[in-house]
């Protein structure tokens, strides 16, 4: 139990830097800049959006298809998605960098960044300008998360420790000496860099062991292409959430207030104190489900598929019950803690409609928590199987599909506390869409573990592994 517990604070910590850099940014940016520069944050998130799904598309990949090259000890392969993984993630950071500086009007007024006065559209710029030196630190951190999380997490830890004690005294600085949205944010890319400076450190004076070590650049497209194809739909999952933010930010700016975009911006950003439960445990489901289903491809004889298979149910049992127990934790001290932590961002007494909105939504996404733990759990093992039709088709339900028609359609009915209550439905109409899933793979309703095993997918990966293997 003790060690299970390790691995699942490690696989938090390995996701840490995308979850809790928006909270850190919009506690320090509200105490300091209020609510315009709050709102000017979140009219601004959808790009952050965009990045970190460029980002999540190169790791989650690279996670899900070195973890099961590690299981089945093939070192070969997990060298050249490893090598592929770190030269395109810098590759398409660079690019991506440089399509933000050239198209920066452009996507300010798409943002409506023009739209709510010239100090909020002030702020846009800054933040917008702030964070682009970011993305390729970003990307390359991650990256080293994955791999270190398989057999190096104190590094990890190490690492992860030095950014976040970094961007924390990096913003109380700037809070103290000279407040603005360009010194918040910057913070960001100084504190990366710090961390990406620690890894490569360790790298350079224990290369042998390391095995998260960047060795050679590889740019040949066959090395990422299964890494791109399994880390799709964390992709899809960023960009459906970069289009609903839009939509819901300009939906509320005409039907409601930009108090409400105000509230709304606290709101995500407490989330993520619950987020990196979530996004922990998906890590650890999906390099978890990796090295167990690395193991039955690898099994040919009875005993040991027999055996193999038995390991990744109870596995699954197991990750099952510790993620619900967990989330329903986590849910009841959100609803215990959701206006003491709210009153911690200063609008409680000079925007009171907008701490308002937050604890409605904090309570919506109590009520929710419990499904999205379930879904996100599901979604990790379609990764590792390639079942990516049903991936695809959840993010696209849970991301963006069923939020925006729940959160619009109970807004236009009940008003701004419908609209609060919309996640909650939302991640209640995934959990069903992933049942029919399953009950289409194993052609009855599911009844145990094994009916989510969906057999047909590891039965293909076997037949691909051994075709691969002939050539």
């Amino acid at each position: 139990m003790k060690e299970k517990f390790f691995i699942f604070f490690c696989a938090m910590i390995a996701e840490m830097d995308l979850a809790v850099v928006n909270l850190i940014n919009v506690f320090f940016i509200s105490r300091s800049l209020g609510d315009d520069g709050v709102a000017a944050y979140e009219i601004i998130f959808p790009c952050l959006l965009i990045v970190g799904g460029v980002i999540a598309l190169v790791y989650n990949g690279v996670q899900a298809v070195c973890s099961k090259d590690y299981g089945s000890g093939d070192k070969e392969m997990f060298d050249r998605h490893k090598n592929a993984g770190y030269t395109w993630m810098l590759g398409i950071m660079i690019l991506l960098s440089t399509l933000f500086m050239i198209f920066k009007r452009p996507l300010l007024e798409l943002l409506g960044a023009y739209e709510e006065g010239t100090n909020i559209a002030g702020l846009c710029e800054e933040c917008y300008m702030a964070y682009i030196p970011n993305f390729v630190f970003q990307g390359f951190f991650a990256v080293a998360s994955c791999l270190l999380f398989l057999r190096e997490k104190k590094i990890l830890l190490a690492a992860n420790l030095i950014l976040y004690a970094l961007m924390i005294g990096g913003n109380l600085w700037v809070l103290h000496f000279a407040p603005s949205m360009t010194g918040f944010i910057a913070v960001n890319a100084v504190s990366e860099a710090f961390a990406v400076v620690f890894i490569i450190i360790y790298w350079v004076a224990g290369r042998k062991s390391s095995l998260s070590a960047c060795t050679a650049f590889r740019i040949f497209p066959k090395d990422i292409t299964e890494s791109l194809l399994t880390g799709l739909p964390d992709f899809m999952e960023y960009v459906f959430a970069a289009v609903l933010s839009l939509i819901l930010n300009l939906y509320m700016i005409a039907r409601f207030s930009s108090s409400m975009l105000a509230g709304y911006g606290i709101f995500e950003s407490i989330e993520n104190i619950p987020e990196l439960l979530c996004v922990g445990f998906c890590f650890l489901s999906t390099a978890t489900f990796g090295v167990r289903v690395g193991r039955v491809i690898q099994a040919y004889r009875p005993e040991e598929r027999t055996k193999a298979e038995r390991d990744l149910e109870q596995q699954s049992r197991s990750l099952t019950k510790a993620g619900i127990a967990v989330s329903v934790l986590a849910a009841i001290l959100l609803l215990i803690m959701a206006k003491p932590v709210i009153s911690q961002f200063g609008t409680e007494a000079s925007e009171p409609e907008a701490a308002d909105i937050s604890f409605l939504l904090m309570v919506s996404y109590s009520i929710g928590f419990v499904f999205y733990m379930l879904n996100s759990e599901l979604v990790s093992y379609y990764k590792v199987v390639k079942a990516l039709w049903s991936a695809h088709s959840i993010f696209f339900a849970e991301a963006f599909a069923f939020p925006l028609l729940t959160s619009i359609l109970l807004g236009e009915l009940f008003g701004a506390v419908g609209f609060c209550f919309g996640g909650a439905l939302a991640e209640i109409l995934t959990f069903i869409l992933n049942l029919c899933f399953i009950w289409k793979s194993c052609g009855h309703f599911p009844r145990c573990f094994k009916d989510f095993r969906m057999d047909k997918y590891i039965e293909r990966n076997k037949k691909s592994r051994l075709t691969e293997g002939c050539k």
